[in-house]
Order: structure tokens, then sequence, then C-alpha cells
């Protein structure tokens, strides 16, 4: 029995099993953009990337338990670098050695706008699968990569020894995408170099306008 049969029949939710949603629908993975009107374009998304200064990263265990946690990482093509410590244990790694799909969500801006309800916001987020790291060029390259968009002003020698001392003990992990979202309440206002970051006043409720 089908949900939509179930609801258009007028049964309450609460008589309704859980194994029968999950019947229909394994995943929500493929599902699109809700609100079409904020979707960011391509271009758009990759601003919002850049312009963020850290993402978040949502793993899940074997026994559907998420965990999100805060990371550093560089885009490179198709896919996005991030370094961990390497220490057994970690929740995070654990977690990518067992289910490998996870998300990252980037925000370049959050600006809460309380005359008139709402957040000016923009964002994306990014579905991919994580495996870490074990070509030694590959390796070398992610590092640069990582240095390069962190430690900008550092020097050449600085950073060779920082990899010598600290690379043996680090690991690095890629995300290889396979689907982007971006999304912003401002899109339909969108300025490329302006709207990823800065403030868009878009209150324009009618109901609120003259009400102090």
């Amino acid at each position: 029995m089908k949900r939509r049969f179930l609801l258009s029949s007028g049964l309450s939710l609460a008589f309704i099993s859980p194994t029968l949603f999950a019947q229909e629908t394994q995943s929500t993975a493929q599902r699109p953009l809700k609100r079409t009107a904020r979707q960011l374009n391509e271009k758009q998304t990759n601003e919002v990337i850049e312009s963020s200064p850290y993402s978040v990263l949502s793993t899940c265990d074997k026994a559907g338990f998420p965990y999100g946690v805060p990371i550093s990482p560089v885009r490179d093509g198709d896919h996005f670098y991030f370094h961990a410590t390497g220490k057994k244990g970690g929740r995070k790694e654990d977690n990518m050695l067992m289910n490998p799909n996870v998300s990252l969500c980037f925000v370049s801006k959050n600006n809460v706008l309380g005359h008139c309800y709402s957040v000016d916001f923009a964002s994306a987020i990014v579905r991919g699968k994580a495996y870490k790291v074990t070509d030694p060029r590959e390796l070398v390259h992610a590092f640069d990569l990582i240095l390069a968009k962190y430690a900008p002003s550092n020097s050449k020698n600085r950073n060779d020894v920082q990899k010598k001392v600290r690379g043996p003990h680090a690991v690095v992990w890629r995300v290889d995408i396979e689907h982007i979202d971006g999304k912003a309440r401002a899109a339909k206002e969108w300025i490329h170099g302006k709207t990823a970051k800065d403030l868009v006043d878009t209150c324009n409720s009618e109901w609120l306008q003259g009400v102090k």
C-alpha cells in the first residue's frame, strides 16, 4: 500500500508502519532541490565553495549513526582533498572506512534578517565518496594544494620542513564528487563577486510593509 494512498484515505500517520515508508523510498539521495527559485548554477555554486572558510564533513557508520565535523578542504577538479591526523580510533576516519558515502556542506554567508524573519544565506552541498590517498605522488600533490590554499604566504623551505616532520603522521583523504547543489536566498539577485559573501537584504514580505 502506497503512502499517498494511505494519506488520501484519511488514515492517521500514527497507525502507519515505518516499514511501509522504507519499502517505498530507500534513499533520498536523488531528490532534486525543492526550492528551485533559490537554486544556483554551477558557476555560482563554485563561488560559494571558494568563498567558504571551511566545510562540514558528514559521515555515517554501519549502525546508521551520523557524525559531522569541520574540515579544511581544497578542490582539485572533480574531487576534494583534506587532511586528518591518522590516529587510530577517530570517528571521522572509521566512519569513512565503514561507509564511503559522505557529504560536504559549505556556507559562505549566514546573515540573520531578524526584521523579516529570514536569513540571507549562500550554501552548497557536495555528495560523493571518500577514499584514503595511498599513492605517494598523489599525496605530495594533495599536500601542495592544501598548503597553497591555507598557507599561501609561507616559504617553500618552511613548508618542506613541515611536510618532513608532520607529513609522515598525517593522512589525506579524497572525496570524489558525485553531485553538487548550490542554494541562496538571493539567487535571483546574484551578482558575481558580491552575493556569495556580502549582505543582501531580501526582505520583501508584503504583510510586513509599514509594520513597526
